[in-house]
């Protein structure tokens, strides 16, 4: 039984070692080669004293030697620290000096952080990089060449920490969510009740690893199924790689998704290997939701989650797609989910309030911050900062962040609401709706929108649009035509960006 992270691979009779675990570019590894390169880089750890409980920070691309350090890191009971390549050397600094990791396995292409930390982190004793060797480091591959055993005096519990992952930050600073053994076992098996994954499983993972949409590659490794790394994401190579391996399964943001649909060639690949597309981050509704349907078929599935609960706490199924459009279903068996009101009382249905979560995935903590830990787990619950409904049947629906709420002139406007009818507008292709400070409103909401390729949006026109759909206060006072949506690396757009771009407004404008 699968009760830690170690047990995944070298306590799991699902898995044949002869069967293909990975595929990146053109190599293959199968679980035999993969068991044995877990090996030696756990030997390797334990020989810089790495130990249960000690931090090892991973900053790498999605690459075979991102997936090998992750369970060797977790397999010896010490504790994995992803880092968000997206983030300035800097930064990278400011969250190891938090978490004070030991070891850190980084590649050559972030030479730039390599040597900021070599100056100012002084817990490092050690910095492996994957693809050449760096001033004062060692190279990977000579790094952990020797054989080895994996070692049994360090077996994690299913209390002991498993990751400090840090918050994407979309609505602040990134706070370090420490999440346990048991919690990141219990999510990939909820992934897999879903999914339905088997040793014939293919995913194509086109996210960060360092993401916890890593939760998809789990769940596949789990079930001896096989992951195909992309190295980023690209609509036409995300097509072909799906046809090429035949896959079974892919993960995406909404906004990812449609550049997949939108893609010129689309028509000329063979998508019907596919079993599963799940997708996160924002519901698809309306035109989109037909469309994907048109082309995927009942595929779908709506996954609603938070890192602070490890990944998973709700889902739409396949089927429901056709019954609760824009829902993220009714929860998961074994995580509790609920909607209060600001005194923790249940909303009645329709009533919009905050959502909560109490269960085995929720985090143990924001790692050394005990005020903000005890802010957000209140009694046991998990305050999550989104907004939410339940209607008169059990379903969930997403109103908005906490902290994306417009109040305009004391009135309270719900951005997805409107970001809803923005995506119906003919012509445009993605679409924020968002508040900025106004000297007579108080917040002022404006919208941004992206046209879909060769074609020309006016502001105005979308403007009459939403006026002929949406109560007057609701509609959008300005308009922003862009080429792109700011997002983070798997997919989320980022409305404190477009706040920093556009930070005030004026009617008078």
């Amino acid at each position: 039984m699968i009760k830690t992270l170690r047990d995944v691979l070298f306590n799991n009779p699902r898995i044949d070692p002869d069967r293909t675990a990975l595929i990146s570019d053109d190599s293959k590894m199968t679980y035999r080669e993969f068991r044995d390169a877990v090996t030696r880089v756990a030997s390797a750890l334990v020989a810089e004293g790495v130990g249960v409980g000690d931090r090892v920070s991973v900053l790498l691309e999605n690459v075979p030697e991102y997936v090998i350090s992750y369970f060797a890191i977790t397999s010896i009971g010490a504790i994995y620290v992803p880092l968000n390549w997206r983030l300035h050397a800097s930064e990278h600094v400011v969250l190891m000096k938090n978490s004070e990791p030991k070891v850190a396995i980084v590649s050559c292409a972030f030479d730039e952080t390599v040597r900021a930390v070599q100056a100012d982190v002084s817990s490092l004793t050690r910095i492996v990089t994957v693809g050449k060797s760096l001033p004062g480091c060692v190279d990977f591959k000579t790094w952990c060449s020797a054989a080895g055993a994996l070692p049994t005096d360090q077996v994690p519990k299913p209390q002991d920490g498993a990751i400090i992952v840090y918050t994407s930050g979309t609505t602040g600073l990134p706070k370090g969510v420490l999440l346990t053994q048991e919690a990141v076992v219990i999510d990939l098996h909820n992934v897999a009740g879903y999914g339905k994954e088997t040793r014939e499983s293919i995913v194509v993972h086109v996210s960060p690893l360092y993401h916890q949409t890593f939760v998809h590659v789990l769940a596949h490794l789990a079930f001896g199924g096989t992951v195909v790394l992309m190295k980023k994401f690209d609509a036409g190579n995300v097509l072909s790689a799906i046809e090429r391996h035949k896959a079974t399964y892919i993960m995406l943001a909404p906004t990812m998704l449609y550049e997949l649909l939108d893609h010129p060639e689309r028509s000329k690949f063979n998508l019907s290997s596919l079993q599963t597309v799940v997708y996160g981050a924002a519901p698809i509704t309306g035109a989109r939701l037909r469309s994907a349907i048109a082309v995927l078929g009942s595929s779908l599935i709506n996954a609603y989650g938070l890192t602070e609960a490890t990944s998973h706490v709700s889902y739409l199924s396949k089927e429901e797609h056709l019954i609760a459009e824009g829902s993220i279903g009714k929860g998961i068996p074994g995580v509790g989910v609920r909607v209060v009101n600001e005194d923790g009382s249940a909303t009645q249905p329709g009533q919009v309030g905050e959502i909560i979560v109490h269960g085995p995935t929720v985090m143990k903590e924001y790692w050394r911050a005990p005020e903000t830990t005890a802010e957000t787990i209140v009694d046991g619950w998990l305050h999550s900062g989104d907004l939410a409904k339940i209607d008169e049947r059990g379903y969930l629906y997403v109103v908005d962040r906490k902290k994306d709420l417009v109040i305009s002139g004391g009135v309270n406007i719900y951005p997805r609401d409107i970001e809803n009818i923005l995506a119906e507008c003919p012509g445009v292709a993605e679409v924020a709706a968002f508040g900025l400070p106004d000297p007579y409103w108080g917040e002022a909401l404006v919208g941004a929108v992206v046209p879909k390729a060769g074609v020309v949006l006016e502001p105005e026109f979308v403007q009459s649009f939403c006026r002929a759909r949406l109560g007057g206060y609701q509609v959008p006072k300005k308009i922003f035509v862009l080429s792109e949506l700011p997002k983070n690396a798997t997919g989320k757009i980022l409305k404190r960006e477009l706040r920093k771009q556009f930070p005030a407004f004026s009617e008078k404008q």
